[in-house]
């Protein structure tokens, strides 16, 4: 950049507090979504929220050592070897491993989602690699049986996945076709919309890119929250940088400036803030970003600061002009409030819910604006999201960013140890995502507040994953292409 920033020194240590042991699940009711069906797409016939086995095209419940089917989609592998209340106690004749349940929102992270859905990730890994035969042990009708679900043999992740990977580029492949053919799937969800554009544009599918730019080359309304401008400045920008298209460009400037809005100058002004009748003063960070264009509420995120970044980090590759103040009072934020270790709480240095979106989204900005002399500050947040990478899909409000800017953000690190600790753990999750048919659907996680599965359940992460597996061929600057403007 062409100018220099001068960043606050970071907070003293703060105290952790820790909320129990981390759990892929909440809950063995799920906080009874079990029972709680979507009504998106195609899993609007799934009875709930139910853990999606993998390209098996089965879904069910997580017991401690097992699962209880409870849908088979038609004319998957699954049609006609498993069976409702079938329950998978083992594979391969070894039983599946003890999963724990538990409320977990502290900043600990030593236990992931091992047990039956790390088991049969990790299975599917294993018989995609040779035959695709999956051999499950089950329970049916009170006997103890063997049945066979044969999947296609298409191979195993490379050692360097997404990199030099025929299957990574294979299901990044499939997804976008995924996307493309269901257009009725869509929910509105700005998140969706957001990460769908940016999908397009890496896999080169510009004339749909440019229909969804030219769509959405408009101010959004004056009461819509900090993500709607954010996301569709990050779009429009990388649209930009893409195909020259100037028609967008005086909406970007506009978007920047919009953003400007949402961000806390003084905090002073908030002093008598309440939210819920409680005061709220304390919340609001100089430097962040709130939900609003004009901020209201409970304060501040780190989230919604660092999608402005972003998208202010991104509005400047095209030319635009951005206020130096205000991109340093949110640096000057973020680097405040992230905690010594690296982690990243949900608007201070210590605290609640899953970091590695929020830490992939910070790697990502300070990476594309290019800050040689922040190395330090990457290097630290980079270190503790492989540490947090047993958090991946536990994420505040709609998990799918936490998996998508993490799994981005790790990869834009330039840790190549950190990134093969985070993809590699988390191989077996990503199996567990994918559906029969191409796509990729939201799993449950442990945060109570989860919504994911009902504002998008394939969409969303089925755009992310086509542009996390597509990372081998950049042709977006959030994956690293170096933009010829």
């Amino acid at each position: 950049m062409s100018y220099s920033r001068d960043f606050l020194a970071l907070t003293s240590v703060f105290l952790i507090t820790i909320a129990g042991p981390a759990a892929a699940i909440v809950e063995p009711d799920n906080q009874g979504r079990w029972i709680k069906p979507t009504g998106i797409g195609p899993d609007k016939e799934v009875p709930g929220f139910l853990v999606n086995l993998g390209p098996t095209g089965a879904r069910a419940i997580l017991k401690e050592n097992s699962f209880v089917v409870k849908h088979v989609f038609p004319q998957s592998p699954a049609d006609g070897n498993l069976k409702i209340d079938d329950e998978i106690t083992g594979i391969d004749g070894t039983k599946l491993a003890k999963h724990t349940f538990g409320k977990f929102y502290g900043m600990k992270y030593d236990i992931g989602y091992e047990g039956p859905i790390m088991d049969f990730g990790n299975a599917i890994e294993k018989s995609e690699g040779s035959n695709g035969h999956l051999n499950l042990d089950i329970i049916r009708d009170g006997n103890a049986m063997e049945v066979t679900v044969k999947l296609k043999a298409i191979g195993k992740f490379s050692d360097t996945f997404p990199h030099h990977c025929a299957k990574s580029k294979m299901l990044a492949a499939n997804a976008i076709d995924y996307v493309l053919d269901h257009q009725d799937e869509h929910s509105g969800c700005v998140h969706e919309k957001g990460t769908r554009a940016l999908a397009l544009l890496a896999h080169g599918k510009t004339k749909e890119a440019k229909k969804l730019a030219h769509s959405w080359n408009k101010m959004p309304t004056e009461k819509s929250w900090t993500w709607f401008p954010s996301y569709q400045c990050i779009f429009l920008s990388e649209y930009y940088l893409q195909t020259g298209d100037k028609g967008v460009l005086d909406t970007i400037r506009k978007l920047t400036e919009r953003l400007y809005l949402s961000q806390v100058i003084d905090p002073e002004l908030y002093k008598d803030s309440m939210h819920g009748g409680k005061p709220q003063a304390k919340n609001f960070l100089k430097g962040g970003n709130g939900h609003g264009a004009r901020i209201a509420g409970y304060g501040t995120m780190s989230i919604t600061t660092l999608l402005a970044m972003l998208s202010w980090e991104l509005a400047e590759d095209c030319g635009v002009e951005i206020n130096e103040f205000n991109l340093n009072l949110a640096y000057d934020c973020i680097h405040t409030h992230t905690h010594q270790s690296g982690y990243m709480g949900y608007r201070f240095g210590t605290g609640a819910y899953t970091p590695v979106g929020r830490q992939g989204l910070s790697i990502l900005v300070h990476q594309v604006a290019g800050d040689r002399d922040q190395q330090d500050y990457v290097k630290r947040v980079t270190k503790h999201l492989a540490k947090s990478k047993t958090r991946l899909n536990d994420g505040h409000g709609d998990n799918a960013q936490a998996v998508i800017w993490g799994l981005i953000g790790i990869q834009q690190s330039g840790d190549e140890k950190a990134t093969r600790e985070v993809l590699d753990y988390n191989k077996a999750f990503i199996n567990m995502a994918r559906t029969h048919d191409g796509a990729f659907v939201i799993q449950p996680g442990r945060n109570a507040a989860e919504k994911a599965y009902y504002l998008s359940p394939r969409i969303h992460l089925t755009s992310g994953m086509a542009i996390i597996l597509g990372m081998a061929d950049p042709k977006l600057k959030i994956q690293g292409h170096k933009a010829a403007r």
